[in-house]
């Protein structure tokens, strides 16, 4: 079974490589799918390291709508930068954050859930399920194969809706 898994984690690598290698720059709003999806993660990871699922669960049950678009469109995304690849490329991505969420826990050890338990009260606490992308672009997660975020031209009209 170790040979195995070995194996999973080798051909979700090379997957990895190769979509990191390819990725455009993310808009705005792609950027903001793939913050979710990073607060996601560390929820997730958290709830499952220090038995905290009754606050995931709340956290899913109140986010539920936004999670599943938010899903969808990073589907989307890896779909439309992969083509028939995209689903691959999406299930590797969020095995990839997962797995270096769960890195961070093991390098913070003991205090990992001292510092990331606080995070549930103050998600459940947003005013609106629209404020969930504004919390977590304001956690600054450095995504492990995320494009970078695009910046527009400053000096070209013809450019404003372009990105570099």
């Amino acid at each position: 079974m170790p040979r195995l898994l070995a194996a999973i984690y080798g051909l979700a690598a090379t997957t990895l490589l190769g979509v990191s290698v390819a990725m455009a720059c993310a808009t705005p709003d792609e950027a903001a799918m793939f913050d979710v999806a990073g607060l996601k993660s560390e929820l997730m990871v958290t709830a499952l390291t220090c038995n905290a699922d009754s606050q995931y669960d709340a956290f899913v049950m109140r986010f539920k709508a936004v999670l599943l678009q938010d899903d969808e469109q990073l589907l989307v995304y890896f779909e439309h930068t992969y083509g028939r690849a995209g689903q691959t490329a999406h299930d590797a991505y969020i095995t990839n954050v997962a797995n270096k969420m769960s890195e961070v826990g093991v390098a913070e050890g003991t205090g990992f859930c001292q510092h990331h338990l606080v995070l549930f009260p103050e998600v459940l606490a947003l005013a609106s399920p629209a404020q969930l992308a504004l919390f977590a672009a304001s956690r600054g997660y450095v995504e492990p194969v995320a494009p970078p975020r695009c910046t527009m031209l400053a000096n070209d009209p013809q450019q404003s809706g372009a990105h570099r």
